[in-house]
């Protein structure tokens, strides 16, 4: 494999030939074919041959050209990596090419270690991308660690942060429809196992994971029941039950328009006599107004409302439609006054036991 291409040296400006200069990068250019001239052994290069071409170009090395000597040094280290493993020769050869290029232990590490974790990184985002690692996965992962010098602690957090990434990935794929159904959560539970990842999920994600599993629930399961506490008959299952307040639209004035003549004749200190007769409109309008407040139950046959001024029944066969909102749900009925049941807690819910009840009527 070639490691280094040879370059040609780039011309002399113009005022570079009138003062008899050549351009300093040529020094670089020259130790670069240096190393293409010896990619197979590289450790022939003395520290001699590099100070020589620095010299005649005049270039201190310590202290120009410090991203050109780093790249050398890079391109022989994708060199080593080819195999995905560091040999203690390749290591010894490293060091060499380190000191000739006059490179800083710091520089050269950082280097070393950026390198060597992105390819660890990518054999374990390869390892886990089907969300399963089996033993011989583990034991290549295990085996590249430590052809690659790295250490634990560092393997295992970028293990961790991959592989949680896989899960997550999964997960925002499960639940990009707002459902979450049995199979997904199956899923979910075997990927973090397979991976080792331990499943903690905080208060809030867990309340949105329980949501999304109720409305694949209630749209594709036996919808869950809850115990009544009012009578109703045996034939009926009790799905949902809150604290509401019905409203009903009742028509208002909210003013009086006036017609006829306008002119009118000062009798007292701000007392008006109005001229002629004068025509009377009322402008009226519907309005939300609160009839009762009280529990409403939800069952495979009817809403039923248990008011303090009284109760109220809909069977779910008389209901034509419904349009929720976040503080409540219009329902349209067949007959009648049609309410707007106001409530704010699982408003979402509610509503999907509806439509499902009403398609099964």
């Amino acid at each position: 494999m070639e490691i280094y291409k040879p370059q040609e040296l780039k011309k002399p400006s113009l005022i570079q030939k009138m003062f008899g200069k050549v351009p300093a990068e040529n020094g670089l250019i020259e130790i670069n074919n240096l190393f293409a001239s010896h990619q197979t052994d590289i450790e022939k290069i003395s520290l001699e041959n590099i100070v020589e071409v620095a010299e005649r170009y005049k270039i201190n090395l310590k202290k120009k050209f410090k991203a050109k000597r780093l790249e050398l040094f890079q391109k022989y280290l994708h060199h080593c990596l080819i195999d995905s493993k560091l040999e203690d020769s390749e290591i010894i050869a490293l060091k060499h090419v380190k000191d000739i290029l006059l490179l800083n232990e710091k520089d050269t590490q950082e280097l070393l270690k950026t390198e060597t974790e992105k390819l660890y990184q990518e054999q374990v985002k390869e390892a886990v991308s089907d969300g399963r690692l089996d033993n011989n996965e583990k034991e290549n992962l295990e085996r590249l660690k430590k052809d690659l010098l790295i250490s634990d602690e560092i393997a295992d957090k970028i293990y961790e942060t991959n592989a949680k990434e896989i899960l997550q990935s999964f997960i925002d794929g499960a639940i990009s429809d707002q459902r979450l159904s049995p199979e997904e959560e199956v899923e979910i539970n075997e990927i973090a196992k397979s991976l080792s990842i331990d499943l903690k999920v905080d208060d809030k994600s867990k309340e949105v994971l329980d949501r999304y599993k109720l409305y694949w629930q209630i749209e594709n399961g036996e919808l869950p029941t809850i115990d009544p506490d009012i009578n109703i008959q045996k034939s009926e299952n009790l799905y949902f039950r809150t604290s509401i307040k019905w409203l009903e639209q009742r028509k208002v004035t909210k003013r009086i328009n006036y017609g006829g003549p306008t002119a009118r004749i000062k009798i007292a200190k701000g007392v008006y006599y109005r001229m002629g007769s004068v025509g009377v409109q009322r402008v009226s309008e519907d309005v939300w107004q609160t009839i009762d407040s009280g529990q409403l139950y939800l069952t495979n046959k009817r809403l039923i409302f248990m008011g303090g001024k009284g109760n109220k029944t809909i069977r779910l066969n008389k209901i034509l439609d419904l349009t929720p909102y976040k503080n409540g749900v219009d329902i349209q009925k067949e007959t009648g006054k049609s309410p707007f049941l106001e409530f704010s807690h699982n408003v979402d819910i509610f509503s999907m036991i509806l439509v499902r009840l009403m398609d099964e009527q």
